[in-house]
């Protein structure tokens, strides 16, 4: 009974020592804590997928993988873009939303990542021969989708404080939010700022570098 006391209590003790790193009052430190605990949660489904889920697994449910090239780079881009842009704006959205003191867009990027990894095991990729990407450190350098999780993650920590609603305690799945700013509360200071336009360049940059990649395979 006690082991299981005091497992309970040092698993409390480890979630409130990430949660104050993931909201730390420095956007530098968000951001570098928040991309270690989604770059390990990707990590450890990527694994997992290869070695364990079915090939192809998940490219039925993958709308980027069902799309059609857009006939030249400049347009995948865009098309890239768009699509991506528009996922930051859910997870930027949810960041109205804060759960004691998590916001929703935080709790998105965590649950995300473990299905893109799934999406690299299984071979679900929109471009190539639907291979399994092998886990190693070098695929994390040659490709794009490593660039675009850490750009999203700066746009989501960047973006923290725009909470409107707010949950003042648990259980979480009971207690509901209450509205407690307005849109006109919301302000960004000059390194959120700076964290948040690095994000959407790194997007773009990655999107570019992923169109370049379809485009010779599919042009």
């Amino acid at each position: 009974m006690s082991s299981d006391t005091n497992a309970d209590t040092t698993g409390l003790g480890v979630l409130r020592t990430v949660g104050s790193y993931v909201n730390h009052d420095d956007v530098l430190v968000r951001f570098v804590s928040l991309w270690l605990l989604v770059a390990t949660v990707f990590t450890l489904s990527w694994v997992v997928s290869y070695y364990l889920l079915p090939q192809g697994l998940l490219r039925g449910g993958n709308p980027v993988a069902e799309a059609e090239y857009a006939g030249s780079v400049s347009r995948e881009f865009l098309t890239l873009f768009g699509w991506n842009v528009a996922v930051s704006l859910i997870a930027v959205a949810a960041n109205t939303l804060r759960s004691v003191n998590t916001p929703m867009g935080y709790v998105i990027e965590v649950v995300q990542a473990p299905r893109y990894g799934a999406v690299w095991g299984t071979g679900s990729l929109a471009i190539g021969s639907g291979e399994r990407i092998v886990p190693s450190l070098a695929v994390l350098v040659e490709r794009s989708g490593p660039m675009e999780i850490t750009a999203v993650v700066a746009i989501v920590v960047s973006t923290r404080g725009l909470m409107l609603w707010h949950q003042r305690s648990g259980p979480r799945w009971r207690e509901e939010f209450e509205r407690v700013r307005s849109p006109q509360d919301w302000s960004l200071d000059r390194r959120e700022w700076a964290m948040l336009v690095g994000g959407y360049s790194l997007l773009a940059v990655a999107c570019y570098r992923e169109a370049v990649a379809i485009a010779a395979v599919a042009g």
